[in-house]
Order: C-alpha cells, then structure tokens, then sequence
C-alpha cells in the first residue's frame, strides 16, 4: 500500500529539480540581454564629438548695423565661402570666409573691401545644435587698428547654398597715377596729342621755292639776281 504513494512523490521531486536550472537559464539570459541593450543606449564618452554640418546660408548680425548675409561651403572641420552687405542706402560690399568647425567651436575671418579701405573681421563663437546658431565675440580691424570689438550671432536661413547671388557693389573708381595729372596741366599737352601730319613743323622746306628763283619772283636771299658779283 505504501508504493503506490513513493512513486507520485518521486516524480515531483524530479520535475522540480529538472525545472530549477531552466528557470536559472532563463534568468541568466535575459540579465545578458539588458546588459547589452544598455551598452547601445549608452553613449561611448571616449569618442570625440561629430562636426556639425554648418553648409548653409546664414544670416549674421554684428557685423554691420543691417544683417550680412553668408553662405558657407564645409569640407569636413574646414570652412569657406562668401558674404555680402547690401543696404538700403549705403556702400554695398562683397567679402571671402574662410574658417574651422570643431566639436561645435567655429572660427571665421571675413574680408572685405570699401572705399575707406580693406577690413577684416574674426568671428569666434560655439554652434548651439538646439537653436541651431552660432554666437560668439567679434574682433574687427581696418587700416591696421582695431575698428570694433563686439558680439555676434549668426542663423542659417536657407540650406539651399546654390541660391546664393553676389551684391551689386559698385566698383571703385580708378585712381589716376600723378604723371597723368601733370600732363594734362602743362601747356600745349593737347597739341602733342594731335597726328604728326596737323603739327606745324619747325622747318622751312627750300623746295616750295623753286619756282620763285627760277623766275626771278620773290627774292629770297634779299640780293637781286645777276648782281651777287659773281
């Protein structure tokens, strides 16, 4: 009567040792699993930030009292392109930049030319990713002295940098070299101008009097003929 009771409590005592490792197996499993699904999450703080793409048409403000417009070209950290000025009433001027992006700090210098003279102007800031602009400190000189120290912001408008047109600065006028100036104030300048057929020459032609000596018309050496005494 007693066997038929050890054979079923057998069994369950099997079943629970065969189950215990699975459930071990399983629970080893999917603590593995977490582990490397954190491990992708989790950003790898050894590897340098990525360069932000900065290949737009901007809008800078504190260059000028009006907005400059730029448009930049990246080839990896480097920089480059052109700006323009174009005011309502005022010179209008184009301009060259180049410069270098790392890590979000950005370095540019643009150059310029008006009337009064070349002057070129340092932009350092840091590209912010979530107002995607570039603000900083400006450092600007002419003539070889510092013109202005301020701040600068810059915000692209346009991705599109094939759109991009040059301002329509007007050239400026050619100084003349100081001999030109004298020249046209010395006396009888125009006349050298003139063809050398129109210019009166400084020398008597003896030709145009031959007629007159043959005839005897028009006494040239103030002796009549026939009486020289020869």
């Amino acid at each position: 009567m007693k066997r038929p009771m050890i054979i079923p409590m057998l069994l369950i005592i099997i079943f629970t040792i065969c189950l215990s490792p699975g459930h071990s197996v399983n629970d080893s499993s999917n603590e593995t699993a977490l582990q490397a699904t954190a491990a992708v999450a989790a950003p790898n703080e050894s590897e340098p930030g990525s360069v932000p793409r900065l290949s737009y048409i901007w809008s800078v403000t504190g260059i000028e009292s009006g907005q400059v417009i730029m448009v930049l070209n990246q080839d990896g950290s480097d920089l480059y392109g052109r700006a323009k000025y174009e005011p309502d009433s005022g010179q209008a001027w184009n301009a060259v930049v180049i410069g270098l992006v790392e890590e979000g700090r950005v370095s540019m210098v643009l150059t310029a030319l008006k009337d009064t003279g070349q002057f070129s102007s340092r932009l350092k800031g840091t590209y912010d990713s979530a107002s995607e602009s570039i603000k900083g400190d400006l450092l600007q000189t002419s003539n070889g002295n510092i013109s202005l120290r301020s701040d600068f912001e810059a915000m692209w408008i346009n991705p599109d940098i094939s759109s991009y047109t040059a301002a329509r600065a007007e050239p400026r006028a050619a100084a003349s070299t100081p001999g030109q100036e004298i020249n046209a104030t010395l006396p009888g300048a125009k006349d050298n101008l003139l063809p050398a057929s129109s210019q009166k020459s400084r020398y008597h032609d003896v030709h145009q009097d031959a007629d007159r000596i043959l005839t005897g018309v028009g006494d040239i050496s103030q002796i009549p003929i026939g009486m020289s005494g020869l």
